[in-house]
């Protein structure tokens, strides 16, 4: 039955046919289900719209989120490939520049043997720091290299071969086993640019004889130090941001890391550097 208000009448005879027409009336109401009732209705009918519009709210983000991770994804790909850009046009477009001078100046004293082979010397030397500076970009933006221990790889190579070549002895530290931290393009980059520098200031500057580089390790953090056994210099002038751009560079690239460069220095005791990086920009993987 519907839900409502009834009355159940009933009338009896007997067995010799007498019929008790009045009968006998029970009035009695029907109550609704619970989901029969208005209230349960009306929740329902604000449950189906809340859950539409949550439905429609979560969708929405879904699409702005990833919509803003292919937005990030494109601004680092061209962030990245101005940089590669940038280095190709600083590193490569200088030297090749400067080779094609120097060949005319070779062709043009074709009549001079010596002045064409310091040409032809001048030449050579500037094709192979073009050589490895491609080598250095190539490193950069190869993603099989995006780890803590290919970069202390190249590190450790680079400075082997860059001093070596100074006349410096290189003493390394580095540990045996480096975790498998992964390191970002331009982490990596900042990093080799910052260690560049500092190899390039002991070799131009310091008048060393020796350099240690060692790599330590922590929970979340890991520390390059390059020290040597040079000249050194007075402290006040890096306070008065009179050391040059170098340091200041050195200090800005690994400020963009989100870690920090320690230099510490006296005149005739030697400088030592150290880079401090932390998991903002290498994570174990």
């Amino acid at each position: 039955l519907p839900t409502g208000d009834y009355v159940f009448h009933v009338i009896a005879g007997n067995n010799d046919g007498i019929w008790n027409n009045d009968g006998v009336s029970l009035p009695f109401t029907l109550l609704p289900h619970f989901w029969q009732t208005l209230w349960f209705r009306l929740l329902a009918g604000l449950f189906i719209i809340l859950l539409a519009s949550g439905t429609v709210w979560f969708e929405t983000r879904r699409r702005l989120h990833r919509r803003l991770q292919r937005l990030e994804q494109q601004h680092a790909v061209e962030q990245e490939r101005a940089r590669i850009a940038h280095d190709i046009h600083d590193d490569l477009g200088s030297q090749l520049t400067r080779i094609t001078m120097l060949s005319e100046s070779a062709c043009g004293a074709a009549d001079d043997p010596k002045q064409t082979a310091a040409d032809l010397h001048q030449i050579y030397d500037t094709a192979r720091e073009a050589t490895k500076a491609m080598d250095e970009i190539v490193w950069a933006v190869n993603p099989k290299h995006d780890t803590l221990e290919s970069l202390a790889s190249y590190l450790e190579k680079y400075a082997l071969d860059f001093l070596g070549a100074a006349g410096i002895r290189c003493r390394l530290d580095l540990p045996l086993q480096s975790p498998g931290w992964q390191l970002t393009s331009d982490a990596r980059h900042n990093l080799f640019l910052a260690y560049k520098e500092a190899l390039h200031n002991v070799v131009k500057h310091s008048a060393a004889s020796e350099v240690q580089i060692r790599l330590t390790l922590a929970a979340t953090t890991f520390e390059m130090e390059i020290k040597d056994n040079g000249c050194g210099f007075d402290a006040k002038k890096l306070s008065n941001n009179l050391g040059g751009n170098g340091l200041a560079n050195m200090s800005q690239r690994l400020r963009d890391l989100g870690g920090a460069c320690e230099i510490t220095t006296t005149p005739g005791a030697g400088t030592r550097v150290i880079f401090q990086v932390t998991q903002k920009s290498a994570e174990p993987s």
